[in-house]
């Protein structure tokens, strides 16, 4: 019996489950992306390397990557002429194989730079949460023909788990720095109305002068107004 063929279906149907079973919430979106990269290259008998690029404000970037050679790989297509499999795959929404990188043409500049780092075969899975592309895996084999066809279609399946794993950790995430940024936010707000209420009291003044005398001070010192807030509310507390 060829032990392989029994092991690697085994090894691919694990890996699903587990892409499928990722709790985001109690991990953060680094271990997150590590997890969905290291469960990818586990499924796929080829995967020696990997990295994962997502869309961010300044444009792509390889988030997580499996080693600096992978990243290094990854990255030679950002400003490459002729782009790369990657930017392809998530813009094109379709999984694509470099059999040869020493032989491939569609993207000359990537795979010189992958052949020159020993990856000699790539797929490109795109990343995609309801029509919308939020970047691609990019998995390096280390031997030429490292993805068989049999390959793309179990990829097909990985890239809709990792996708919705990956849409559900940025959703969450998303919304907890959001309420840090709030709860910062009404925090400071409480710090400077307590600085202002007590430059009213000092001052006998209105609560817009108030509030320009915080402001000019935070200024003159070089400090926010959270900051000065804080300090006149402690020191004021102090000699309470």
């Amino acid at each position: 019996m060829d032990v392989a063929a029994v092991t690697e279906p085994r090894q691919s149907e694990e890996s699903l489950i587990a892409l499928a079973e990722i709790m985001v919430t109690e991990q953060s979106l680094e271990k997150t992306l590590r997890q969905v990269l290291e469960l990818t290259c586990a499924a796929l008998p080829g995967g020696d390397e990997g990295g994962i690029t997502l869309l961010e404000a300044g444009g792509p970037d390889t988030t997580i990557a499996t080693s600096a050679v992978a990243r290094r790989v990854d990255r030679s297509q950002y400003d490459a002429e002729s782009g790369g499999p990657c930017l392809d795959a998530y813009r094109r929404q379709e999984i694509l194989r470099i059999d040869s990188t020493a032989s491939d043409q569609r993207w000359p500049e990537f795979a010189s730079a992958a052949a020159a780092e020993g990856l000699r075969s790539a797929l490109s899975i795109p990343l995609i949460v309801s029509g919308d592309g939020l970047g691609a895996l990019n998995i390096y084999c280390q031997r030429e023909y490292g993805f068989p066809a049999a390959d793309e279609r179990l990829a097909a399946t990985l890239g809709s788990c990792a996708s919705v794993a990956l849409a559900n950790a940025r959703s969450y995430w998303r919304a907890a720095q959001l309420s840090d940024r709030l709860q910062q936010a009404l925090a400071t707000r409480g710090v400077t109305d307590q600085a202002t209420g007590i430059l009213i009291a000092q001052h006998a003044c209105s609560a817009e002068h108030a509030l320009h005398l915080l402001s000019v001070a935070a200024q003159r010192n070089r400090l926010t107004l959270a900051e000065l807030g804080t300090e006149l509310v402690q020191r004021t507390s102090n000699q309470a």
